[in-house]
Parts: structure tokens; sequence; C-alpha cells
């Protein structure tokens, strides 16, 4: 009787251990940009915003902080054991996918060393200390892992209490290859998730959206609330631009979705360092610290007075838009749940999706669309 007690007594603690609702989350993608990962940084661009927007269905929503590590591209230099940190983390996610759009698919590094870009993202990520924060990384690629470093890098990962997620990138087989991802996945105490390329692309019903249209005017209008200022302000607002275009070209839904991205809580306002509007948000703008010269060219002959007007005429549409699409988002979340819960044992398996999954079983926090 005491057995079957202690069993029950343990089983019950154990379901307590496996997840916590957490307020702050905590990403990185440590990914292989080799040849033998063909089509992962296509993926990677056209999954980015949908990962971002369905990290934002969580209830109670955690503050997310994103970063990225990329490894495998000569460009990033011998010395670097060809990895580069491309973000730390952070919420610069538009700095994040213009570098997943200027790098090309050329030529992968003649040397690969994985588990280097690993604990990398290990230990110069700014990980938050603590333990009321979930931190995982998604380790995904292939090739040969020089498994006498995976003591060395769990113990890296367990120390900051980060939970690393391997992710292999089947593109070929290699019995050989697939067993030391299999080791590292043990060494980390996690199951490890096999990726299908011919997947990794969302397809038009990961979104089951009426709202499109309507969600991309509402876009346009949204980046005319925009008033860039100060050095580097105008580049910065282009390349605000720049993504909206990225966007675009992976198709219209993933457009809505950077739009719904935009306007959630982990995104909005944080432009403040350049963009008026934003700033105007959180602080009265001090006018003697303004240069006319930095702005764009129709207000630079108004005075102050009828600027700080522009302004406040511009928050009032940004706050009105963002109230019109956040309905529109919470109509979309709740006819992509519909459809994920009628077809989730055929639904397509996407990259951002995978990810999402892996995260869903990690944390108790409830997901719109998962659960």
């Amino acid at each position: 009787m005491k057995k079957i007690f202690l069993i029950v007594f343990l089983l019950f603690n154990l379901k307590q251990l496996k997840a916590t609702e957490y307020q702050k989350m905590e990403v990185a993608i440590c990914a292989d940009l080799s040849s033998s990962t063909k089509g992962l940084l296509e993926a990677m661009r056209t999954n980015m915003w949908y990962l971002m927007h369905y990290l934002t269905s969580y209830q109670p929503q955690p503050d997310v902080r994103f970063g990225m590590v990329l490894y495998g591209k000569p460009g990033y230099g011998e010395k670097n054991d060809y990895n580069r940190l491309i973000s730390d983390l952070g919420k610069r996610i538009n700095s994040i996918q213009e570098e997943l759009y200027s790098t090309s698919v050329s030529e992968p590094a003649l040397e690969n060393f994985p588990e280097k870009a690993l604990l990398k993202t290990i230990e110069e990520l700014s990980w938050s200390e603590g333990t009321d924060v979930y931190k995982t990384i998604f380790f995904i690629g292939n090739g040969a892992i020089n498994t006498s470093e995976l003591k060395k890098i769990a113990k890296a990962a367990k120390k900051k209490g980060i939970i690393v997620n391997a992710m292999y990138y089947k593109t070929y087989h290699n019995l050989a290859e697939l067993n030391q991802w299999t080791e590292l996945a043990k060494a980390l105490e996690v199951e490890l998730v096999v990726i299908d390329p011919t997947l990794v692309t969302p397809w038009e019903k990961d979104i089951k959206s009426s709202n499109t249209e309507l969600m991309l005017q509402a876009n346009e209008k949204y980046n005319n609330t925009f008033l860039y200022y100060g050095e580097g302000g105008y580049r910065r607002h282009q390349m605000y631009l720049q993504m909206d275009k990225y966007a675009s070209e992976s198709g219209k839904n993933c457009l809505e979705l950077r739009f719904m991205y935009k306007i959630s809580e982990n995104y909005f306002g944080v432009n403040s360092d350049w963009d008026l509007i934003d700033y105007s948000m959180h602080a009265s703008i001090d006018t003697t610290k303004l240069d006319k010269k930095l702005l764009p060219e129709q207000y630079r002959t108004m005075t102050f007075e009828n600027i700080l007007k522009v302004v406040e005429r511009k928050k009032e549409e940004r706050l009105y838009l963002r109230d019109i699409g956040n309905i529109y988002s919470s109509r979309n979340r709740i006819l992509t749940h519909d459809y994920y819960q009628e077809y989730k044992g055929t639904v397509h398996r996407a990259l951002y999706f995978t990810i999402l999954e892996v995260i869903n079983s990690q944390i108790d926090n409830y997901h719109l669309i998962l659960d």
C-alpha cells in the first residue's frame, strides 16, 4: 500500500514539475545554413512571422524575447568557427528578418562546428537569471556532431536553466549521423525532433482568415502613422517597410501575420528610438532636442507646435487601427483554432508549427490555437 501511495505521489509531483505558467519567454534559434540543410533558410524566412504571431497566442501572454545564431556560412569567418550571433535576445525581429533575407544561398563553409554554434547560443546570449522565465533553444541542422562535447553542452544549458531542443533536418539518410543527434537529445534530456524538409513551409490554410484584404488595408494605413526622427531614423524606417515587402513576397497571409505581430503586446511601442509616435506613447517629446533636418521633408518647415499636433493625430489613428486589427486577429484565432482542432491529425507540419508544439508541451500557458 505504501509503495502504491509513493508511486502516485511521485507521478503527481512529476506532473506538477512538467510545466509552469510563465510571465517571460526567451526563445533562440541556432540553425545550420550549410548546403546539407537546403531549403532551411527559405523556410525560416517564411515561417518567422507565423512563429512571432502565434507566440502571442498564449494566455496569460508572456513577454517574449527572441534571439538567433546561424552557422555553416563561409562569410561568418574561420576564426569564428563559421558561426555568427545574428541577434541577442530581444525584440529585434525586423533586424533578424533583414539578416535572413540578405543572407545568400551560396557556397557553404568547408568545415562545420555545430556544437560550437550551440555553445555560443547558450553562453553568449543574455539569458535571464532565475527559474521564472521559460528559456529554450531550437537547435536545427544536420551533419556530424562532436559527441565529446555533449556533456559540456548539457552542463552549460542546465546551469542556465535552458531547455535545448534538438531538431534534425533530414535531407538525406545517414544512420551514424542520426545516432549522434539522438545522443545529443538524450544528453539534453529531450526527444529528438526529425524535420521533413518537404513540409517546412507554411501553407495558406495555416491561418484560417476571411479578413485578409481588410487587414492589409489596415496595415497600409498603420504604416502611414510612422514619423521617423533622429540619426538613423530614415534608415530604420526604410528597413521597417522593407520587412513588409519581404513578408508580402511570401504571400498575403504572411504579411497579414506580420501586421498581427506588429500590433501585439510583444512589439507595439518598441520603435521609440526612431519613431516619434512610439516615443510619445512613453514620454513627452522635448522639442528642444528634435532636429527638424532629420525629420521627413514635409515636416521640416512646420512649427514644433504643429508637429506635436501631427504626432497626436497619428497616435490616435494608430491606436484606432490597432483596435480594429485586434478584433480581426481575435476572430482569425478562433477560426484557425477550429480548423486546427478539426484537421490536426493531418495539418501541415510547418517549421513554426513544430516549434510551437514543442513549446506547448513544455509550458503551462494556455495556447489559443493548439489546446
